[in-house]
């Protein structure tokens, strides 16, 4: 039996006949995972195709305001899920991952941010076999862990059976000084090369989580002077899409969210009533080029949009 036939065969098994994973092993002479994952590349090479039809779902004008608005290549919006924020989040991460998939090309360098979203979309690209050889570094250091076994970057690599380029050094230090000597060194200078080449860049909008680490009062107090409403890259920005805290950038050890913009493929993710502001500031940033989030919260960026009139801030120089 050919890897085809026996994907066709588990389809019909299951799909067509309602015979249980555990049954179908039996009768294959495999385990119950090995089937899950045939069902899976069944899924992903197209020989199942699962089709949800929502027909309380209207269309949203969101995706086509957005884009007309702030001049953006593409909005994807997955289906607003009612309840819990990490089912919706899991709705656009794997949104996401379609998006990156298809921006994969042999040879290219992929740079991958973290947090939840980011966390979620390694996870959504992990039920796929899609090998391509692409090299894959952080964008920003090893601060903002998102509690899982690996790093995203490293996870997305491993699935796509690329390079993984690591930059060990966490995301924000303790002063300038230990930031200028860290980046001087080699390993770091190595990755920030690759950085100057980046073909894909998936990174988070992320909220003012400024909690999570001790910045000190004097930072502390100057990010709520700002209000700052959310970060991209541990770079702080208010609602009108300005960089804010400057001091603090002395302080990072990040690919500099500037030059995102810059990036041929430049795709920004986050989902929730928590990112409403987020979004807005970073469109308005124009650090953003694709833009990956859900119904109800693109409808609500537009209506903030409309409700905050502000004048794009002129595009910060960066380095």
């Amino acid at each position: 039996m050919s890897d085809f036939e026996q994907l066709v065969r588990v389809s019909r098994l299951y799909y067509e006949l309602g015979e249980t994973q555990n049954a179908i092993a039996d009768q294959l002479g495999v385990t119950r995972p090995q089937v899950s994952r045939l069902l899976t590349r069944a899924r992903a090479e197209g020989i199942v195709e699962i089709r949800i039809v929502d027909r309380t779902a209207a269309d949203s004008q969101a995706a086509g305001t957005l884009i007309e608005r702030y001049g953006l290549d593409a909005v994807h919006l997955a289906p607003t899920i009612v309840g819990s924020d990490d089912l919706t989040r899991r709705m656009a991460a794997r949104l996401a991952a379609e998006i990156l998939r298809s921006a994969l090309r042999s040879g290219a360098t992929v740079g991958i941010g973290d947090g939840a979203s980011v966390a979620a979309t390694a996870a959504a690209l992990e039920e796929t076999s899609m090998p391509v050889a692409v090299t894959v570094v952080p964008l920003c250091g090893g601060f903002w862990s998102t509690g899982q076994e690996r790093e995203p970057y490293r996870r997305i690599a491993d699935v796509l059976d690329g390079q993984a380029r690591g930059l060990m050094a966490p995301g924000v230090v303790d002063d300038a000084a230990t930031q200028r000597a860290l980046v001087a060194h080699a390993g770091a200078r190595a990755i920030f090369d690759l950085w100057d080449r980046l073909d894909v860049a998936l990174f988070v909008i992320g909220g003012p989580a400024w909690t999570r680490v001790n910045l000190g009062e004097d930072l502390e107090r100057e990010l709520d002077a700002a209000d700052a409403v959310g970060e991209i890259l541990i770079a702080p920005f208010d609602l009108d899409g300005r960089f804010v805290c400057p001091v603090l950038r002395e302080r990072v050890i990040a690919f500099d969210a500037r030059r995102l913009a810059r990036i041929p493929v430049s795709i920004g993710v986050a989902s929730g009533a928590a990112k409403i502001k987020p979004i807005l500031g970073a469109l308005r940033a124009g650090v953003v080029r694709t833009l990956v989030t859900d119904v109800a919260t693109a409808e609500a960026v537009v209506a903030l949009d409309a409700s905050t009139p502000t004048l794009s801030p002129e595009p910060e120089q960066s380095p």
